[in-house]
């Protein structure tokens, strides 16, 4: 790789993680008590298993923060995806 190709790494990870951040401060706005959880806290929520949460988030319907201690959510993102469990009787 040479330094060209390494800075433009750099900068891609740096606009991804204000995108990320960007985001979240948006939530935090709107929705100031918005709970954070992490997987398996979604998991029991949406009452699904982690076969069914890896799909969801390889196909795009669940998209998590990816943070260094694992996968984050808002209760905020997860509206959906709950009326979704709800409908199919998971809970």
């Amino acid at each position: 790789m040479n330094r060209f190709d390494a800075l433009l790494d750099v900068l891609y990870k740096i606009y991804y993680i204000l995108q990320h951040y960007h985001a979240t401060h948006d939530q935090m706005q709107k929705y100031p008590e918005d709970k954070q959880m992490d997987r398996q806290d979604v998991k029991d929520y949406l009452g699904i298993s982690e076969s069914t949460y890896k799909r969801k988030v390889k196909d795009g319907s669940l998209r998590p923060l990816r943070l260094p201690g694992g996968d984050r959510f808002y209760k905020s993102q997860l509206e959906e995806q709950y009326k979704e469990s709800i409908r199919r009787g998971r809970i």
